[in-house]
């Protein structure tokens, strides 16, 4: 009896050693901005094409085309190791219509501007493994899939960062938008 009550309480205990060390791992996010706080970028933008509610940005009725949302990232993340990028969006047409939301982690390079997306650090409401949004809701899609994680810690010293939020709705009826987007690490 005693042996049996060893056994048990040692498998319980490197059963909640194991669990711990994985809560330790856990991805956590570490910088997070609603879609209406970015800024609009230049030549993408058509006035009135897009309005801001609750925190999220959409096309107006009737308005097709692109539009391009800046978002900083705050320099006080230097050194921050990156491993994914989330966005929540409205893609009523799902992964296989033409319209879609998209964000990237871009850097720019402090000695000569060059501008990059960072490998695998991009997302979009067309990939594969996206949830539909459906046309009333709001789907959460996260970048990375086995093999194709997000692995960089963020470089103030080189480079400033920021997120773009691109929307391309090519049919009026299909309701788009972004409510916004965090960086996990």
């Amino acid at each position: 009896m005693r042996k049996t009550t060893f056994t048990v309480l040692a498998f319980a205990s490197a059963g909640m050693i194991t669990l711990a060390g994985t809560a330790a791992t856990q991805s956590k996010v570490v910088w997070t901005m609603n879609a209406m706080a970015c800024l609009p970028a230049g030549a993408p933008i058509i006035s009135n094409r897009h309005d801001a509610l609750a925190g999220a940005v959409r096309f107006r009725d009737g308005q097709t085309g692109n539009i391009a949302l800046i978002c900083p990232i705050p320099d006080d993340l230097g050194g921050t190791p990156l491993r994914s990028l989330r966005l929540t969006y409205r893609d009523a047409d799902g992964r296989q219509g033409p319209s879609k939301v998209s964000a990237a982690i871009r850097r720019i390079r402090r000695s000569d501007g060059h501008v990059a997306t960072l490998p695998n650090g991009d997302v979009s409401s067309n990939d594969t493994n996206a949830t539909n949004s459906g046309p009333n809701g709001w789907a959460t899609h996260q970048s990375g899939s086995p093999g194709n994680v997000l692995s960089h810690a963020i470089d103030a010293a080189n480079f400033y960062y920021y997120v773009q939020i691109n929307l391309q709705r090519t049919d009026a009826a299909v309701p788009l938008g972004a409510m916004g987007v965090h960086l996990i690490n």
